[in-house]
């Protein structure tokens, strides 16, 4: 899959599973709403969640991001991570309206639930991935 065809796909309201590693070295795998900016991916999380806690710990993870069907794939982007601040308001209000529409993602924001979760942002340094027959 070209550069091109990836940003394509990583632009879609995709679910993607972010993969981080405890103290004790066991995986932990959740699954993520994320915006793809084309150089970094940011998402967001609770302040206090584990996968916050697994990247303040070891500063990297990886993002897998797949497609299903017939003409199944996936891409994995591995690379550091930055914490960032409290999440704004604003910022959640994309992102809800990036994977469910403008009208359905007033509603989910229109509380202070952003005030209980932080930015997350990964940079990949790394690609993999697998892409069925069909779509090579």
């Amino acid at each position: 899959m070209d550069d091109a065809k990836r940003n394509e796909f990583l632009s879609e309201p995709n679910t993607a599973i972010l993969a981080t590693v405890d103290a004790k070295g066991r995986a932990h795998a959740v699954p993520v709403w994320y915006l793809w900016t084309g150089e970094v991916f940011e998402i967001i999380g609770g302040k206090d969640s584990a996968k916050m806690r697994h990247i303040e710990l070891n500063g990297r993870a990886a993002l897998c991001v797949d497609k299903r069907g017939s003409a199944a794939f996936h891409v994995t982007a591995e690379g550091p991570c930055e914490l960032g601040d409290t999440a704004t308001k604003e910022w959640r209000l994309k992102l809800h309206t990036h994977y469910r529409g403008s009208e359905a993602a007033e509603k989910v924001v229109a509380g202070d639930g952003h005030l209980s979760q932080r930015f997350l942002t990964l940079t990949p340094e790394r690609w993999y991935g697998w892409t069925s027959a069909e779509l090579k």
